[in-house]
């Protein structure tokens, strides 16, 4: 099963966490981690079918923008949203 790793700012904890995710799409690893996990994940970032724009997500080491992004057993997905301060 693909592996995503969340922060600590989304996992909803005080580290970040990895998870075995099943899903032949990037869209279908998010909808199967909210239906195991809850929809918190998937609703930060995804809005109206698409990532969020502060939201950066990588497969395996490269940065995707679509959904329908394949992933293996093997992937290890990252979400890494935009940090930004003064």
């Amino acid at each position: 099963m693909a592996q995503i790793k969340i922060p600590a700012v989304l996992a909803g904890g005080s580290a970040s966490s990895t998870v075995e995710i099943s899903g032949n799409s990037l869209a279908a690893v998010f909808e199967n981690h909210a239906a195991e996990h809850g929809p918190e994940l998937r609703d930060s970032v995804i809005q109206d079918g698409e990532i969020k724009e502060f939201i950066n997500v990588y497969v395996d080491g490269t940065e995707v923008s679509d959904l329908e992004t394949t992933v293996s057993d093997e992937s290890q997905i990252r979400v890494i949203p935009a940090a930004s301060g003064g």
